[in-house]
């Protein structure tokens, strides 16, 4: 299990107490507890398939405790990370995800708050104990994102094979393999598990696609960034988790007025256009229910909400069955059932 907000209050006031009193020992043993949990085992998947949000928030908003997007899928025989966004290798970390057995990255497209930690994952991958080079998957560009990290990252990959040696980390599982596909292919499958992608509507940008993700019974399906879209939910029918893209649209409004009254250029135009390319909180609900959804969650939160007052803010005109996720929310669905255990962080 994770380390609770409890435990680690408690183990720094442990710690505290025993700075002050100078006793190495006590200081020594805390820290080696702290370490044991954090290098320990994660528990076992479940029987079906767990969903993580490795990362809830968009560029706009400045809450420290959200990364930017990206969703893993993890079940006992895979590992898939659905955009890697800043910050979304440390809750990775945080919640000892099996990154030694990451089967592929898969892209919703290329802005930056969906690609910038491709790089550390690739690492922390790679000297966890990844033999072959990691597969990102993506639409047309993905070659170019891909050639551009191998070359930004040669050097370092270099100089970590010289210093540990190729036994450990294997020359050709340092640089990545793009693999693209057309919106609308399945992408990924074998006996257990298929990921089928989907066009989905972030204009200007194309392509942009959604997935979804079947296994044992089981689906949910990650939009990436949208408007609320027919195609979407036309590939949503049914599924038992939907992870969807959200604005609330009265709490961008409210920073709109906020940043023109105080003069902040060029932020006023900025959050302006972010209105065109992302699906209205308050327009979803109803899309979700005539497709059968049976648990409908926002993330990429624009803006990204701060904890209290800022998440009933966003909520407002929302029910209380949809869910507005933190990172580290985990959604699990037991193979076969039609049963949704729910962790919140």
């Amino acid at each position: 299990m994770r380390i609770s907000t409890l435990q680690t209050t408690l183990i720094a006031l442990l710690l505290a107490s025993a700075a002050m009193i100078g006793c190495t020992s006590i200081e020594d043993a805390l820290f080696t507890r702290v370490l044991r949990s954090t290098f320990e085992a994660a528990p076992p998947p479940i029987d079906g398939m767990r969903v993580v949000v490795c990362g809830s928030a968009s560029p706009l908003g400045n809450d420290p405790n959200r990364a930017q997007a990206c969703i893993a899928v993890i079940t006992e025989e895979h590992f898939l990370l659905f955009d890697v966004g800043a910050r979304s290798p440390l809750r990775i970390g945080q919640a000892r995800m099996p990154i030694g057995r990451l089967d592929g990255i898969f892209l919703t497209h290329f802005h930056s708050d969906h690609i910038a930690a491709i790089p550390d994952v690739n690492l922390q991958s790679w000297v966890r104990g990844r033999r072959e080079s990691l597969r990102v998957h993506g639409a047309a560009g993905v070659e170019q994102i891909v050639k551009g990290f191998n070359t930004a990252y040669r050097l370092d990959q270099r100089y970590r094979i010289e210093h540990h040696g190729e036994a450990l980390l294997p020359p050709t599982a340092g640089p990545m393999t793009a693999l693209t596909f057309t919106p609308g292919d399945v992408v990924f499958e074998d006996d257990l598990i298929t990921v089928t992608s989907f066009p989905v509507e972030h204009p200007p940008i194309e392509p942009a696609v959604g997935y979804r993700v079947d296994y044992r019974g089981r689906s949910v399906v990650i939009s990436g960034d949208t408007n609320a879209s027919q195609r979407l939910f036309a590939a949503a029918k049914d599924a038992d988790l939907v992870l969807h893209d959200a604005l609330a649209r009265h709490m961008l409004d409210l920073m709109i007025e906020a940043a023109t009254q105080a003069d902040v250029q060029p932020m006023p135009q900025i959050m302006t256009d972010v209105l065109d390319y992302h699906a209205d909180s308050l327009t979803l609900e109803e899309a979700a229910a005539e497709a059968g959804v049976r648990q409908l969650a926002l993330y990429h939160l624009v803006p990204a909400p701060p904890e209290g007052i800022g998440e009933r803010v966003f909520r407002r005109g929302l029910s209380d069955d949809t869910i507005l996720v933190r990172d580290l929310h985990t959604f699990d669905l037991p193979a076969d059932s039609t049963e949704i255990r729910i962790l919140e962080p």
